[in-house]
């Protein structure tokens, strides 16, 4: 079977391991754990590093440290993998779902006509006119390692508007603006080093910010709140929620090899692109001109009417071909965990659904293999 999205293992991977067994620190904040974090300084958003068990958990943790109340609303987009508005529910909030543009990312016009046409601002905090609930924070995806384009208009008008931002960088790790800019007006990024990312602690995730203050409360609430260690006093209601040393130890030595999945992962996508590209009825779905794609998973656009074949039976084929390819995630607002809850202009996300699917990326795949791929594709599968 050649994979959607494997892990690759350069070599050191095992020699941390060793050293955490050596040394007997296999649990949280561990030599290894802390070098996983400065290393990552280069990488995230923010000057403050913590890693998590995952990335689910470190944005129910950045949603818990804006000290949410039961029924606040946070806007999301539509297109995310489902782990973004279950995060807003662990919280008791409600999440408000927005469309996507034609690169998948959250639709920033539509963000900002809901907010103009949709809400009032009263007390120093946005309110939705319909449910009368707080605004209080807005997650952006990065999907695919596309990166969301976070002009001063939007950071000011967030501002204005007391919406705090959530970046969802799960899949983005490596991406970066072409200006080489860092985005200091996030108040958290969160990072995933699941098993099938660029980087993988085989679990893990991380969650970066500017504020030194939110970074010590993401320590305190992260370790289960403890006061007191000695006698066990707990003050607030806490989580289990750091990275273990041997997690760390895995993601550290992956850290390392970063720079070479990158320059792997353009030629994969620059192959797929030159060839899909020119048949008709199929394109690769594109990076922004303002941004560097870390290019994690690419995603094929199929238009049946031209094409002949639909995204499902194209899965299809390539499944009897031992050749894993998946859909683009259905979208959130019409997963029926969340089908009560509020949209707002949503077109586009179920059109890219139906016509969206991801083809093997994984940094180990071969030339061969990605050209028999491309044949298969170029020849309908005959």
């Amino acid at each position: 079977m050649i994979k959607l999205s494997e892990p690759f293992f350069f070599g050191n991977e095992l020699k941390y391991l060793k050293n955490c067994l050596k040394d007997k620190w296999i649990s949280s904040g561990g030599k290894f754990s802390k070098a996983f974090e400065y290393k990552m300084k280069k990488y995230s958003n923010g000057k403050f590093n913590l890693g998590i068990i995952n990335c689910t958990s470190a944005l129910q943790l950045s949603i818990r440290l804006l000290n949410p109340k039961e029924k606040d609303e946070i806007i999301l987009p539509s297109i995310s993998f489902i782990a973004t508005s279950n995060a807003v529910v662990y919280n008791n909030c409600n999440p408000v779902f927005m469309d996507c543009d034609s690169q998948l990312l959250l639709n920033k016009k539509k963000f900002f006509s809901f907010i103009n046409k949709k809400t009032y601002f009263k007390n120093g905090f946005t309110y939705n006119k319909k449910s009368k609930k707080r605004i209080i924070a807005i997650i952006i995806v990065n999907t695919f390692g596309n990166l969301f384009d976070f002009d001063s208009k939007f950071l000011s008008f967030c501002k204005k508007k007391n919406i705090k931002i959530i970046e969802d960088a799960a899949e983005s790790l490596g991406s970066e603006y072409k200006n080489k800019k860092k985005i200091k007006n996030i108040s958290f990024s969160c990072y995933s080093f699941n098993g099938n990312k660029l980087v993988t602690a085989g679990g893990g995730g991380l969650i970066s910010t500017n504020s030194k203050n939110e970074y010590l409360k993401a320590i305190y609430l992260s370790s289960q709140a403890k006061n007191n260690s000695t006698y066990f006093v707990h003050n607030e209601v806490g989580y289990n929620f750091r990275i273990s040393n041997l997690h760390a130890s895995i993601a550290l030595s992956q850290i390392e090899n970063l720079s070479k999945v990158l320059f792997k992962k353009k030629k994969i996508h620059s192959l797929y692109k030159e060839r899909l590209n020119n048949i008709s009825g199929l394109k690769i779905l594109s990076n922004p001109e303002y941004c560097t794609s870390n290019n994690w998973l690419n995603i094929l656009i199929v238009s049946k009417k031209k094409y002949g074949l639909s995204k499902e039976k194209i899965i299809q084929n390539f499944f009897r071909k031992n050749i894993e390819t998946r859909s683009l995630w259905y979208p959130l607002h019409l997963q029926k965990p969340f089908k009560n809850f509020e949209t707002y202009g949503i077109t586009n996300s179920k059109k890219m659904y139906e016509n969206c699917l991801c083809l093997p990326s994984s940094y180990g795949l071969k030339l061969g293999e990605q050209k028999k791929i491309i044949k298969y594709l170029e020849n309908k599968f005959k």
